[in-house]
Order: C-alpha cells, then sequence, then structure tokens
C-alpha cells in the first residue's frame, strides 16, 4: 500500500517548502521520530528540546531525570545560544508541534521563550515585550516565530479504560501560561492549529484522495471525479465535527460516521458534532457506506 494514501495530522505540515531551508524547532513525540518525519518532509534544519537541553543543560534544570534519554538521540547544535553574540546565536525560524510533548515543561520553556525573544534568537529577550505604546503590548512584535501545532485533540483513547490527554492539552496549558506570563497579550494570530477538525487538513486529504482517484481510474481508461466522501471517526468533536463543516471547494459532498470504539463513550453528541449514523465499529460504518452509496453487497 502506497505511503501516500495515509493521512497523519501533520502532514500537511510538507507543503510549507518556503521554510525547507529554515530553521525549525519540532517538539513532541518519542525519541528524534518527530525530527526524522520533518526531515523527510524536506526541512533541511531541524532542531528539537532534546538537542538544545543536552547542549544546555541549564536551559531547563529539572531535566536532569531525562538526561540519558535525550542524549541518546539529540544532535549538535547548528549554533550555540550565546545571546551576546546575536549574528552567530542559533535563531529558530518557526516551531512546530507534531505530537504530543513528552516532557510538557521543558517544551513549553522553550517555546515560550522563542515567543519572548528578540527575532527568534534564543536566550534574547525582546525589548518590545510589555511596551503599552505598541500592538498587543509589544508582545510578538519582534518578528518571533510562528507557533504550529498538528492536533487540537484534547483527548484520546489509550489502553487506560478513561481517555487520556492529547496534543490539545498541552496547548492548552500553554495558552494559560502565556497569558499569565504576559497579561493575556494575544497568541491567536501567531499560531496556527492543523489536524482535524480544521478546513486546511480535510482540504490536504481531499486533494490527495482525488489525486488518488485520478490515478486509479485513469489507469482503466476512465474519468470519474470524486462526489462523495465518508468520514469514519471515533471522536465527536474532531472527526466529525470537521466533516460536518467541512466546505469542500471541488463540491463533494462528505458524510460523517461515529464509532464506538474510541473516544466515543456513548450518549448525544454535542451540537454540530452529531454524524450521520453511529455504528458499533469500523466494519459496521464501511458497510453502511457502501450501501448509502448504492454498492451492493
Amino acid at each position: 500500500m502506497d505511503k501516500s494514501m495515509f493521512v497523519q495530522s501533520h502532514t500537511p505540515f510538507a507543503e510549507m517548502t518556503d521554510l525547507h531551508d529554515k530553521t525549525i524547532l519540532v517538539a513532541g513525540g518519542d525519541g528524534d521520530k518527530c525530527a526524522s518525519v520533518a526531515r523527510g518532509y524536506g526541512f533541511k534544519h531541524v532542531v528539537t528540546p532534546a538537542d538544545i537541553v543536552t547542549a544546555h543543560p541549564e536551559i531547563w534544570p529539572f531535566a536532569k531525570v531525562f538526561k540519558d534519554y535525550y542524549q541518546s538521540f539529540a544532535n549538535p547544535l547548528p549554533k550555540p545560544i550565546d545571546p551576546a553574540n546575536k549574528a552567530d546565536s542559533l535563531k529558530i525560524d518557526a516551531m512546530f508541534v507534531y505530537n504530543d510533548p513528552r516532557d510538557w515543561g521543558l517544551d513549553a520553556s522553550i517555546i515560550l521563550d522563542l515567543l519572548l525573544s528578540e527575532r527568534g534568537i534564543l536566550g534574547t529577550l525582546s525589548a518590545k515585550n510589555g511596551d503599552s505604546s505598541l500592538p498587543n503590548n509589544g508582545y510578538l512584535q519582534d518578528s518571533q516565530p510562528h507557533l504550529y501545532y498538528s492536533n487540537p485533540d484534547l483527548w484520546w483513547a489509550a489502553s487506560y479504560h478513561l481517555p487520556r490527554l492529547g496534543q490539545g492539552g498541552f496547548r492548552e496549558a500553554f495558552a494559560g501560561l502565556w497569558a499569565a506570563s504576559t497579561g493575556n497579550a494575544k497568541l491567536d494570530h501567531h499560531k496556527t492549529v492543523m489536524g482535524k477538525p480544521y478546513q486546511p487538513t480535510y482540504e490536504f486529504a481531499e486533494r490527495l484522495l482525488r489525486k488518488y482517484r485520478k490515478n486509479l481510474y485513469s489507469s482503466v481508461g476512465l474519468n470519474d471525479p470524486l462526489r462523495r466522501v465518508y468520514m469514519i471517526g471515533d471522536n465527536p468533536e474532531s472527526d466529525i465535527r470537521g466533516a460536518n463543516n467541512y466546505q469542500s471547494p471541488y463540491g463533494s459532498v462528505w458524510r460523517s460516521c461515529l464509532v464506538e470504539t474510541g473516544v466515543y463513550a456513548g450518549g448525544e453528541p454535542p451540537e454540530g458534532a452529531r454524524p450521520d449514523v453511529i455504528s458499533k465499529d469500523v466494519g459496521e460504518a464501511v458497510r453502511w457506506a457502501l450501501k448509502d452509496a448504492g454498492w451492493r453487497a
């Protein structure tokens, strides 16, 4: 099966070719897996929080317990953290949270440092911060790096019998930290949240679906454009809300099916996240979709 048939929450990052030659921070995930994915997408200069704390342990003194873990996969920094020599100090051009951070304290501290920095130079503080004569009291007015989240999900289903906090939990916690540190300065225009239920992620998925379908049909001499898509998911707030709200630029119709094998624990889904049908599992959902589309069993 072609890997292009799989879309993860961070897959749309690959389209940000204007950042491929820039230095980016990639946070989240186990080991250096997310950094490797970013390099596979074409980003040439990837730095992780593990790289930073291994080179400069003083940046987060509570990371000692993870020292051996970080050292097992950390890479040398392209430049040191040297605010006295800004021209030759580590500068980050964009920040990406690819997956749920494992060390919230370290990742949050570095992201906060960069949002308060001068032009993304780690170890600096912008002189504009707190200046009431500037928009947003001077915060985020000094070319700080943009922050991208790949996934808004607050909860996800794991082996524990109750849902666990996901990347959305880190995002909400960081929002509180930002508000407390800046006196409620605005952050929304300096961050982008991808993943479900947001429009850009669904557009990306549909482009791949259409490309795959076109190649498949053209190989047998047919031309049958995509007209209907079925979204099967276990999370009403992400999977179902996203499908319900999605406005296809191609005119396709999306239908939603909620399965009872993950985050959803029964009851009436919230307004706007109510599916076309609720199925006990994926198999039942697929059978419903085939029947709805007019396929014969």
